[in-house]
């Protein structure tokens, strides 16, 4: 547990470098809005373009990054059923959408890591490209359709294709399937710029996190869907498709990840409710650090 909180450790020293900046007002949630649109333009493309073209596709566990589309499709349809039992203004029921359909799936490699080993996070890299494929595309058009300003759905496609995320995945793909390697001069570049992703992510959501606990009840279920729904669709899919071992158990440990720091980027660059997505992460990946180890213990047992 020890080794795991120090693996962790740059993630709470970040995100409370961005409360500090804001509570000594060297920034404010302006500066927020341009870190996660520096991030969604250039630093995020530029990590999956590396990444994903790095990662070998193989046919023998694609059903591994497929549980996880389903995981997000389930909790979409269980974010969209919540405004038949209550009044959501729609900024927040975009912002509950993009936070359920979002796993943190980087947040659980150190876990797996320290648990299943290198093995295991191979495993983890195909399912969380599941999470990846769905963000580029489906949840980014749902933030725009829940909006500030609703989009049509010609216009949302031409987002889509506007989007330099989605052209970093399918450039991505393109690659890994063809097994083409980045040249030897644009892999450091992409290196560099891709590593200030989660900084700056987390300094952004530590500008925007405000203590306040008006809305805890609905922050609780956006969680629940995120967290519960998820593991148990995703056990019930490991399960029906007899999934054993070592790859059940990183699919069970990974099918609970937190609400993943694009949640925040994507209520930043749509005008969602930028705020209630800020402690629907922040308090999620805190409760991380108690149900996941707690997880893990029972994997183990």
């Amino acid at each position: 547990m020890q080794e795991i909180l120090i693996k962790l450790s740059p993630i709470f020293l970040l995100f409370g470098l961005g409360i500090v900046l804001r509570k000594v007002r060297f920034v404010d949630t302006v500066d927020a809005e341009f870190l996660l649109r520096l991030v969604f333009f250039v630093t995020l493309p530029a990590l999956v373009l590396l990444r994903l073209s790095q990662t070998p596709l193989t046919w023998d566990k694609i059903y591994l990054p497929l549980i996880n589309i389903a995981i997000n499709l389930c909790c979409m349809a269980a974010t969209l059923m919540v405004p038949r039992f209550a009044e959501i203004p729609r900024k927040t029921l975009g912002a509950m959408l993009v936070s359920t359909m979002i796993a943190n799936n980087v947040f659980m490699f150190p876990f797996i890591m320290v648990g299943f080993g290198d093995a295991g996070f191979a495993d983890a890299v195909l399912f969380d490209f599941g999470n990846g494929l769905t963000t580029a595309t489906i949840t980014y058009l749902m933030a725009f359709k829940y909006g500030a300003t609703p989009v049509r759905s010609t216009a949302m496609m031409i987002k889509l294709m506007q989007s330099p995320l989605f052209w970093a995945f399918a450039i991505a793909i393109g690659m890994s399937l063809f097994s083409l390697g980045l040249p030897n001069y644009l892999a450091p570049f992409l290196e560099n710029v891709g590593q200030m992703t989660s900084p700056l992510i987390l300094i952004a959501l530590g500008i925007f996190f405000r203590p306040q606990f008006a809305d805890l009840k609905l922050v609780s279920l956006t969680i629940f869907i995120r967290v519960g729904l998820g593991l148990a669709v995703g056990v019930g899919l490991a399960t029906l498709l007899g999934l054993t071992g070592q790859t059940f158990s990183v699919v069970l440990i990974c099918s609970a990840a937190p609400v993943g720091f694009m949640a925040l980027t994507f209520s930043a660059i749509a005008q969602l409710d930028k705020e209630f997505t800020s402690k629907v992460v922040s308090i999620s990946i805190l409760l991380g650090i108690l149900y996941v180890p707690l997880l893990m213990f029972l994997v183990g047992s």
